[in-house]
């Protein structure tokens, strides 16, 4: 909260990913971590219609501006801290089914022309388990594992939130679900 306040902003969202757990808590649970990721390592991944976005693994450094969040480009799905006012401006897009890479560019999008701005947290706050050789992590269910009975849904999702933001012109919009779009379209402070 006290890194929230100290953008002296309304429509601040601080966002990134999340510190990889392993070797950043002590025995109490305390971060031993200095180091903040910022969200800045994007490319685009797929073949049209349904190329998005996608960002990849950010770099985590000590910070050269250390006593206050940075701001950055990208919103993350991984931790995202704000007022409650952007998830009311800018929630999900509940007709986007089976997709787990391709939205934060839509919902960052939305969110800057909403008028708000993203700040790499001062340092990481939050963790999350991506070691593949975790044992904790095995026993973790993935959404992907349904997949089977949702084919094509993914790829009619990814071409929604590419239309829908404007970034696919060559996208036909005949070819993607339209409902709501006001809702879930940009915004009109820039």
């Amino acid at each position: 909260i006290d890194q929230w306040k100290s953008t002296g902003n309304e429509m601040a969202v601080l966002t990134s990913y999340m510190t990889d757990i392993q070797g950043s808590l002590d025995g109490n649970g305390d971060s031993l971590r200095d180091t903040r990721p910022i969200m800045c390592c994007s490319d685009f991944e797929g073949t049209m219609p349904a190329r998005y976005l996608r960002h990849g693994a950010q770099p985590e450094e000590v910070p050269v501006i250390k006593d206050m969040p940075m701001l950055e480009p990208f919103w993350a799905a991984g931790f995202s801290f704000s007022r409650a006012h952007f998830k009311l401006r800018v929630p999900y897009d509940g007709y986007q089914p089976m997709v787990f890479q391709g939205e934060e560019i839509a919902i960052g999008i939305r969110g800057f022309t909403h008028g708000y701005d993203f700040y790499a947290p001062r340092e990481s706050v939050a963790f999350h388990e991506y070691a593949e050789g975790s044992s904790r992590r095995k026993k973790i269910h993935m959404f992907w594992e349904n997949s089977r009975g949702h084919q094509g849904e993914g790829q009619k999702s990814l071409r929604r939130a590419t239309g829908i933001i404007g970034m696919a012109p060559d996208v036909d919009p005949k070819t993607w679900d339209h409902t709501e779009e006001d809702r879930y379209g940009l915004g009109e402070v820039r």
